[in-house]
């Protein structure tokens, strides 16, 4: 069993020593209030027929012997391992400090005590990212998984030392542990209770009843792996026939984590299923029960395999079930992001961050399935962070992981010695989508961190940024750069769908990083200026030519779902920097823009805003941007637009035709962990509960448009979005004037 993780500072030398309890009893043995014999299995779990499902909290037997004594195997082990991270911080220090630099270990643990820990950060990082250290850690490979340790950590050499004598002395004092550890437990604010959640376990047979029958289930999972799911690239489809034959020869061998992966993998096809608006197979429940109990089950089968802990697919199931519940319903979700952030830090506590190459001990093929997963983990922990206000999680000094090669999956297997030389990146391949989009998101990342930088930013590092930006846009290979729709008629959907995803994050790009000198009059910001309406009208453009060909005989209604997530908020904002350059317009330089490229200007309003009516019912996020764009329009025009009136929405409200959610602020915090108690429907096109926004809570725009010279874009962003900061709350970055401000709330699409 993995470590658990230790709170107490080890080297704090404050206050008496008092060696930390742990909880010995199994959980099932806890649960029921037994007396564990702490082996493995132990003897009540043998007895109800649940071995497998013995499970320990913390550092559990590791298949002690049925005798109940301390198996010397495990001690050596456990030696073994802690000589190895002493001698590989022995070897650097050698290399890198003079010899009256390195220390004996024992005068720096003594030292340790007296000074406590010393947590150093990087004394000064550029937007773009610093070199990482050339030290490269220690990774430590076990058959459950991989555990990463900085070469500096003493704590973890410190904690190895305790793991030793705990090892040791533990049946000196069994009898009084076992009771004190019970309390121990019971009392100790630090156990994650909150994270793996309060509800009784589970057994292992109670998640296999679920599993439906293997001709349903090879349909679900044929559904998935058929699908444009950029995620895909996670499940290496070889390997995976080969561990899906073995789980349905013995399911009872298959570990609590591969039951996650499944049922997340369940998941999502029925997710797929739901959003096309498909049938499902013959004799399944309809598809909102259906996602609720494999949602469920994923959750449960994660806690029950501590999911926090290191260990074979872990990451990947927890990846799959995040995703899950991301497209749970079509409005942005906090949550999401909180479970995105326990992903990340469980993939560096796993060395995801270091590039496998630095480590013999990993295979190529666990290596390059490790890059895959990390390369989606930078793309969606910036998007999901910007969406939610938040800066991102990864920085780039952080991780010296490369991306994935240019490879099919029959290209390497898990018995491959070295990987191939990667394929031509004009060559369509499963990971080719991943690698083109990770140089824009590169840029759009470097973007987002000037959002949150408490530092002034010179317009000559935007103009830096704008250039790498227009460089990794024109680095795209040819299959995935943008053509106009007619010219695709023998071109396959997803790929159509891909290139409008590359297309819109790159006008996105634009537009977020130059809308702050839209006011500007000075001649020496004319070119951010321009950049930003183009890429405004541009973004709009792209939104009408997909929503055409979305209609019922487009060649995109097949794909029409993708718009329900790349609407709202960005195409809000493009419309609002229009909105801003005609208002600009009313008030002075009229003769800047000739009649004609105004009215084509408000023409595009016009159809943006005839989308947002359409799709008003289905998410509150919707209809939050078709009563933005009525203000904006109505500012402009300087009357409403000719096919809306406030009573007419009054009265769909009173009628009970638009029926929302509650705002995101408003949401209990125990939705945020992992539901294990309840099903939870996936919303249906009609949203339950909640108010939708009112024109005077949006009153704010027309205000704005009347003064577009002193926009404030962070004014803007707080009210526009439903997890935009208050006043009160952004005042944790002083001196906000000078920053760059962007948009906060940009939707994550569903193709990335």
């Amino acid at each position: 069993m993995s470590e658990s993780i230790n709170h107490s500072d080890p080297l704090s030398g404050e206050g008496p020593k008092k060696r930390t309890r742990v909880q010995f009893s199994c959980t099932a043995c806890r649960y029921r209030k037994l007396k564990c014999d702490r082996v493995y299995p132990c003897t009540n779990c043998n007895k109800r027929g649940d071995g497998p499902g013995c499970t320990f909290v913390g550092r559990g037997p590791r298949g002690k012997s049925q005798r109940g004594q301390t198996s010397p195997t495990l001690v050596q082990d456990r030696l073994q391992h802690l000589e190895n991270l002493v001698m590989s911080l022995a070897q650097k220090q050698k290399h890198e400090q003079s010899p009256n630099q390195i220390s004996d270990f024992n005068a720096v643990q003594q030292a340790a005590d007296v000074n406590g820990p010393d947590y150093q950060t990087p004394k000064s990082v550029t937007s773009h990212g610093a070199h990482p250290s050339r030290d490269t850690g220690t990774l430590v490979v076990n058959d459950e998984g991989t555990s990463y340790f900085e070469s500096a950590d003493w704590r973890a050499i410190l904690n190895e030392i305790n793991g030793v004598k705990d090892s040791i002395d533990y049946y000196v004092d069994e009898e009084t542990d076992d009771v004190k550890a019970e309390e121990y437990r019971d009392n100790d604010s630090s156990s994650p209770n909150l994270l793996l959640g309060m509800s009784r376990p589970v057994t292992k047979e109670e998640l296999l009843i679920d599993i439906p029958s293997r001709e349903i289930t090879d349909r679900l999972i044929s559904r998935f792996l058929k699908t444009t799911e950029p995620s895909l690239i996670l499940v290496h489809i070889p390997t995976f026939r080969k561990e899906y034959e073995l789980f349905w020869k013995s399911p009872q061998e298959t570990s609590f984590t591969w039951l996650a992966y499944i049922y997340a993998i369940l998941t999502l096809s029925v997710s797929h299923y739901h959003r096309s608006e498909e049938i499902l197979p013959l004799d399944m429940v309809d598809s909102s029960t259906a996602w609720g109990t494999f949602r469920k089950r994923s959750a449960q089968a994660l806690v029950q395999a501590n999911y926090l802990a290191p260990g074979k697919y872990k990451a990947e199931a927890l990846f799959f079930y995040s995703l899950s519940e991301f497209y749970r319903n079509q409005d942005a979700q906090f949550g999401v992001s909180y479970l995105f952030g326990i992903l990340i830090r469980l993939a560096m506590r796993m060395g995801y961050h270091r590039d496998p190459g630095h480590y013999p001990s990993i295979s190529a093929f666990d290596g390059e399935m490790r890059r895959r997963l990390w390369a989606l983990m930078c793309q969606l922990d910036i998007l999901i962070s910007y969406q939610v206000g938040l800066p991102r999680t990864i920085q780039p000094w952080q991780f010296d992981t490369k991306l994935p090669s240019n490879l099919h999956d029959t290209d390497f297997d898990e018995n491959t010695v070295q990987l191939p030389p990667p394929r031509p990146l004009t060559e369509r391949t499963a990971c080719g989508y991943t690698i083109g989009k990770s140089r824009i998101m590169i840029c759009f990342g470097q973007i987002t961190d000037l959002a949150y930088s408490r530092e002034q930013v010179s317009y000559e590092e935007i103009l830096n940024i704008d250039q790498r930006l227009e460089e990794a846009h024109d680095l795209l290979p040819p299959f995935l750069k943008y053509q106009p729709i007619n010219q695709c008629l023998a071109e396959p959907t997803e790929l159509i769908m891909r290139r409008y995803t590359l297309e819109l994050l790159y006008q996105k790009a634009r537009v977020v990083m130059h809308r702050r000198y839209m006011a500007k009059v000075d001649s020496k910001y004319t070119y951010s200026r321009n950049a930003c309406l183009y890429a405004a009208r541009r973004t709009l453009q792209h939104h009408s030519d997909v929503y055409q060909e979305s209609l019922p005989g487009g060649q995109l209604y097949a794909e029409r779902f993708f718009m329900n997530s790349f609407q709202n908020t960005d195409f809000m904002l493009s419309a609002m920097v229009l909105c801003l350059e005609l208002s600009k317009e009313t008030k002075r330089d009229i003769t800047r823009m000739s009649p004609q490229e105004r009215d084509d200007l408000l023409q595009l309003l016009e159809t943006t805003y005839k989308i947002f009516k359409e799709g008003r019912h289905r998410s509150s996020d919707t209809h939050r941007g078709y009563v933005a764009l009525r203000i904006m329009l109505s500012r402009v025009r300087g009357s409403p637009p000719s096919d809306s009136s406030t009573s007419d929405e009054q009265n769909m409200q009173e009628n009970g035709q638009f029926k929302f959610q509650p705002e995101p602020h408003s949401i209990d915090p125990s939705q945020y962990q992992m539901d294990t108690s309840s099903n939870g429907d996936m919303q249906n096109t009609a949203y339950v509960s909640g108010e939708a926004p009112s024109l005077s809570s949006l009153g704010f725009i027309e205000d704005m448009l009347s003064t577009p010279d002193q926009m404030d874009w962070r004014l803007y962003d707080s009210r526009i979005s439903g997890f935009g900061p208050s006043d009160q709350e952004i005042l944790w970055a002083p001196d906000v004037s000078g920053m760059p401000l962007f948009d906060d709330s940009i939707p994550y699409p569903a193709d990335v």
